[in-house]
């Protein structure tokens, strides 16, 4: 009999001795678990973010390059535009600016350089796409 009541006694020692460590153990892994789940949420955030934005730019040069595809189809004249709206997306606005084009070294020829700049903001912050061209003037 003696001998089981040390060991009863022996074992409640070492259960007291853990209890306090367990609630360390417990404190361990919730730290652990709430940094890796804040950078999964982290993560998952940017990407949707990533995503929202690359499809506004996919939009972007759809929209410019039909814009392009008018003004080759106008024989590639008009006037300069700045600040046009899109008629089928509000949110987009444009510019569309014609120049002479000139080369550094040869000097100027008889082409001309058009560029469609496609403005957007997404979250506050302004984008753009631009599509330049270059034709011979006729």
């Amino acid at each position: 009999m003696k001998f089981n009541t040390a060991i009863d006694k022996i074992s409640d020692v070492v259960v007291k001795k853990n209890r306090g460590f367990v609630l360390i153990e417990v404190l361990i892994a919730v730290t652990i678990l709430s940094v890796v789940l804040l950078s999964v949420y982290s993560g998952i955030s940017s990407g949707i973010n990533i995503i929202g934005n690359s499809k506004n730019y996919t939009r972007a040069m759809i929209i410019a390059k039909s814009l392009m595809n008018e003004f080759r189809s106008e024989s590639m004249k008009g006037v300069d535009l700045n600040n046009a709206p899109v008629t089928n997306y509000p949110d987009f606005n444009y510019d569309r600016a014609s120049e002479r084009y000139e080369n550094p070294m040869l000097g100027p020829f008889p082409i001309n350089k058009t560029a469609i700049k496609v403005k957007w903001k997404y979250k506050g912050i302004e984008n753009s796409y631009e599509l330049t061209m270059i034709y011979q003037v006729k």
